[in-house]
């Protein structure tokens, strides 16, 4: 009932799809959060999980285009902390931070996700790429590895627990 209520989860009819400020309360960013966040994870896994052979667009496209009601949750979310927060507001952004750090670390940190990435960076020389689309790769590529895609298991785990807990004291 709330998703259907929440305008953070609603198509934007407004001018230029931006967000309807007069309709958004703080206490629509905890359930459009969560539920953004499992649909995120969703698309991810499909991805990670399709048993076709990795290509650009069921790897890097689909990707590139997974998260993007999260996106738009965290767009608004944090313009208004910065620009115009609240108690309530930096309460929920406590508790939403390191929900946030943890999800962005199991992307990252996905072993097959990666692999199916990885795959494609491998041989990015004899795909027909255009350059946009070679960048995206190379770019998306390099995220992963920054983000800890190559280290081990224990060092995985780790790394993801180091960054939640640095979400949370930030």
């Amino acid at each position: 009932m709330l998703q259907h209520a929440n305008p953070l989860l609603q198509p934007w009819e407004t001018p230029f799809q931006l967000p309807p400020f007069d309709r958004i309360r703080v206490e629509h960013f905890s359930p459009a959060f969560a539920a953004a966040i499992a649909e995120h994870r969703a698309e991810i896994a499909a991805i990670a999980d399709s048993p076709a052979a990795p290509t650009f667009e069921n790897t890097i496209a689909a990707f590139d285009r997974s998260g993007r009601r999260l996106a738009r949750a965290e767009h608004v979310f944090f313009n208004l902390t910065s620009s115009e927060t609240s108690p309530d507001l930096q309460a929920v952004e406590r508790d939403v931070a390191p929900k946030l750090a943890a999800h962005e670390s199991a992307i990252y940190l996905n072993a097959e996700l990666f692999a199916r990435i990885d795959a494609l960076h491998a041989r990015r020389d004899a795909l027909t790429l255009d350059d946009e689309q070679r960048r995206l790769l190379e770019r998306i590529h390099l995220d992963f590895v920054l983000a800890g895609a190559q280290l081990g298991g224990e060092a995985k785990t780790r790394w993801a627990q180091i960054v939640e807990r640095l979400a949370h004291l930030h």
